[in-house]
């Protein structure tokens, strides 16, 4: 399944890298996402962080900005290959390589001060055994930061159900106009993605056992951790996303 997963998001990889060029021309959203990463981090430079599934690499050249000494790992080819055309082109100081989430086996025990990553766990075929590999390449008191969210699992949403499809309709045409790009998911697409474990699940909750389960000690779960930077164009275009989203800060005791 891995093999299939990284094949989706290598086809993707194009369109995401617009995605993150995007954030980086508006300057509300590299702060926002700043100042979320640096208060996970507890505000101290110089830490080795992991950036699991980089993607195009967006925190990578957020945190090695910062000051950071940064390791940037996903497992499509494609993500991996454009991160590192941003890196070069950012002149962000980032090793990066092809690697599975679940076995990181070019990592040593007790290695990293954080490990951070953004919509990367509900893509992962294995995310039990994920969080265990992160624990076990933390250091001891280390922090994991995770951003994350119920994207295609089924629930009762908190607003009308018109109001979403105007706000997913709205979302989408401004992504059209300021990124260039268009959704564009086959049915074997959402067949794949809707066997992922964490699609099955309701979460955070289903993130919180996990990690218990690793050793992890839960020190935040926020939900709709975006609220200050509503009516930001970021906003208009993702907002609709916002009550399925959450950020965790978990620590390796």
């Amino acid at each position: 399944m891995l093999k299939d997963i990284s094949n989706y998001w290598t086809s993707g990889s194009g369109s995401y890298d617009k995605a993150v060029k995007a954030q980086f021309r508006s300057r509300r959203t590299v702060s926002m996402w700043t100042s979320l990463l640096n208060e996970g981090l507890g505000g101290r430079k110089g830490q080795a962080v992991l950036d699991m599934g980089t993607g195009p690499g967006f925190f990578s050249i957020l945190l090695s900005r910062m000051g950071h000494r940064v390791t940037a790992v996903d497992a499509s080819q494609g993500m991996i290959e454009t991160a590192a055309r941003n890196f070069r082109a950012a002149g962000a100081d980032v090793k990066a390589y092809l690697g599975d989430a679940a076995h990181l086996h070019a990592e040593k025990d007790n290695s990293f001060d954080a490990v951070v990553c953004r919509d990367v766990v509900w893509t992962l075929p294995d995310p039990y055994r994920a969080y265990a590999e992160w624990y076990r390449i933390l250091k001891p008191g280390g922090t994991l930061i995770v951003f994350d969210g119920n994207y295609l699992y089924r629930k009762e949403p908190k607003r009308p159900a018109l109001f979403n499809k105007l706000w997913y309709a709205l979302g989408w045409t401004l992504i059209l106009l300021t990124e260039l790009r268009v959704r564009s998911r086959s049915d074997q697409d959402k067949e794949l993605l809707g066997k992922l474990p964490f699609v099955q699940v309701l979460r955070p909750e289903a993130d919180q056992e996990a990690l218990q389960r690793a050793g992890f000690r839960i020190q935040e779960i926020r939900h709709n951790f975006t609220s200050g930077y509503k009516m930001t164009m970021q906003h208009l275009k993702y907002g609709y996303q916002s009550d399925r989203r959450f950020m965790i800060i978990a620590k390796k005791e």
